[in-house]
């Protein structure tokens, strides 16, 4: 099939603007947060552990580690032991799920943690991407700009409705024609709009 880039990218801004507004509904709930004397108490701690469907002690082992502070689950509300505003909450907990919650290849929430041997492993179930903890987010984070006429290694999460093969790299996502779904391929950056870009397959 011949694909033209441009019109590609034409379709990329509306196929975009679909998948922010299901991610938008994948979000968890903003922590309902009330101060009681000198604690904090995030009183829908459990509904947003639900969510992440992540282990409740495993995230107030994180928050405590961050805060530097003890707290205890009391019910459905967690209980920490000094006032903490609700941007810093905010913050902690967005990193604590772009580290153990949403896939480093295809930015999912479908994930589940895994241990094998000392090592901790992210493994979505979308996309089927392994990666340690930590260690991939950090690179992640170091390789989040795509350049044209550079190459990359990526993951094709899914097909778009043209035929196309879909790719994340960092905030972005690529349109790789002549792929199918669970390929990895290396890939030449040919045009970048904004955080979409077309790249074909370097054989």
């Amino acid at each position: 099939m011949d694909f033209d880039y441009n019109k590609l990218l034409n379709d990329a801004s509306d196929v975009l603007s679909q998948k922010n507004k299901f991610e938008e509904r994948l979000k968890v709930p903003e922590p309902d947060i009330i101060y009681e004397g000198k604690t904090t108490i995030i009183r829908n701690f459990l509904d947003i552990a639900d969510m992440l469907n992540r282990n409740p002690e495993d995230i107030v082992k994180y928050l405590t580690k961050e805060f530097g502070i003890g707290a205890n689950i009391d019910q459905r509300r967690l209980i920490i032991n000094r006032k903490i505003s609700e941007e810093e909450i905010r913050a902690k907990m967005d990193q604590y799920m772009a580290t153990y919650v949403f896939c480093y290849e295809c930015n999912s929430p479908d994930t589940v943690i895994e241990k094998v041997g000392r090592t901790s492993l992210l493994v979505c179930k979308a996309c089927g991407a392994q990666h340690p903890i930590r260690t991939v987010r950090e690179i992640k984070e170091e390789e989040s700009e795509l350049s044209e006429g550079k190459t990359y290694n990526v993951t094709v999460t899914e097909i778009g409705r043209s035929g196309e093969g879909h790719a994340r790299y960092g905030d972005f996502i690529i349109y790789i024609p002549g792929v199918k779904k669970g390929q990895n391929v290396r890939v030449l950056i040919k045009k970048i709009r904004k955080n979409i870009a077309i790249a074909e397959v370097v054989k």
